[in-house]
């Protein structure tokens, strides 16, 4: 089944009209879907495989992501093999540690070529590197943090707006549904605005 883009999601398109004005591509990847291998650029096999010699050649996938975090170099990898099934675009932020300064936030967007059988064939993207003047202050974790945060104000939104489609429906067991959802999300909320509010003088 193809994945349909939430509002929400596309609502973010002039926000990342405005983020890549102020960023630097990095580096592109090409990726094959019959043998699983990545091709990079020296930027991209800099930032994402921690070699830049290695450039050029075609990669496994856990080589050319070794230079990412365990976690980002899976959800990276994900994101790609999703799009290929769902007929979708890549669309990642991904947060890369580095030795020599603040966690580095890299946008990567990209697209599956496909077949007239609609079989992917090939897969392109552009690492862009977002200039975050804030970024010296926070950690890793504590951008990995905000990027959850975001995702689960998103699925509120989504949540209330489903709520409301069910309203018109009169169907009390669906609404009984939708609202444990809604409370669960309300508390995830909850506890990340307790964790990031500071600490009282």
């Amino acid at each position: 089944m193809k994945r349909r883009r939430s509002d929400a999601r596309c609502r973010t398109a002039p926000v990342l009209v405005r983020t890549l004005a102020k960023s630097a591509i990095v580096g592109t990847w090409e990726w094959d879907p019959a043998t699983g291998h990545f091709l990079l650029d020296e930027g991209a096999a800099e930032l994402m495989a921690g070699d830049v010699g290695l450039a050029g050649h075609p990669l496994r996938s856990e080589r050319a992501t070794a230079g990412l975090d365990a976690s980002e170099a899976a959800r990276f990898l994900g994101d790609v093999r999703h799009a290929a099934e769902q007929e979708d675009d890549v669309a990642i932020d991904l947060w890369v540690a580095s030795s020599s300064g603040p966690a580095r936030h890299v946008l990567c967007r990209g697209r599956i070529h496909r077949n007239a059988r609609q079989q992917p064939v090939r897969g392109e993207g552009t690492l862009v590197e977002r200039a975050d003047p804030g970024a010296g202050t926070r950690t890793l974790r504590e951008l990995q943090s905000a990027a959850v945060a975001e995702a689960i104000d998103e699925a509120a939104e989504l949540l209330i707006a489903a709520r409301r489609a069910i309203d018109a429906t009169g169907k009390p067991r669906l609404r009984q549904l939708v609202d444990v959802l809604l409370l669960e999300v309300a508390r995830e909320i909850a506890s990340h605005s307790g964790a990031t509010e500071p600490p009282p003088h």
